[in-house]
């Protein structure tokens, strides 16, 4: 039945989800942490939703699941602090890179998704409470900037 990603796509009420859930899969081998809090996100924004279609409802139930699932092996810390840390460090790390990587010339889309896969993991932040006012603005830039730099790379 192909990725959760791809099956979710056209479904208008649950759009909003891919983009954290789509993180999600490319993260699952390389940072189960990173990749069980992208899905607690979406679950979050997905539970927020006033009026849930009964695709909504069920991919929270599936969501909610997987987390069940793979919460052991996301290695979460002793603390919600530590794993924040943890995911903040890893979401300004990504920026870093592609705001090297645009100072240095290299205005493609390559840049432009680093620039926009950055902002995601940095709105995921938002789980833990407010983010810090810098960090929100790197999010915000990081998302014009995936933005402009991904309509120069057309």
């Amino acid at each position: 039945p192909g990725s959760l990603p791809a099956r979710i796509a056209n479904m208008a009420d649950v759009k909003a989800l891919t983009p954290f859930l789509q993180r999600a899969d490319e993260m699952s081998r390389a940072d189960p942490k990173v990749a069980y809090y992208c899905r607690m996100y979406a679950v979050e924004e997905g539970m927020r939703a006033t009026e849930r279609s009964s695709e909504l409802s069920k991919l929270l139930g599936e969501l909610l699941e997987q987390l069940e699932t793979t919460k052991a092996a996301a290695g979460l810390a002793e603390t919600r602090e530590e794993d924040e840390l943890y995911l903040e460090n890893f979401a300004l790390k990504l920026f870093a890179k592609a705001d090297k990587a645009d100072r240095a010339g290299s205005r493609d889309a390559r840049t432009a998704k680093l620039f926009y896969v950055a902002s995601v993991f940095i709105e995921i932040l938002n789980q833990f409470g407010p983010i810090d006012e810098d960090v929100g603005e790197k999010q915000r830039y990081a998302a014009w900037r995936g933005a402009g730099l991904s309509g120069c790379a057309r």
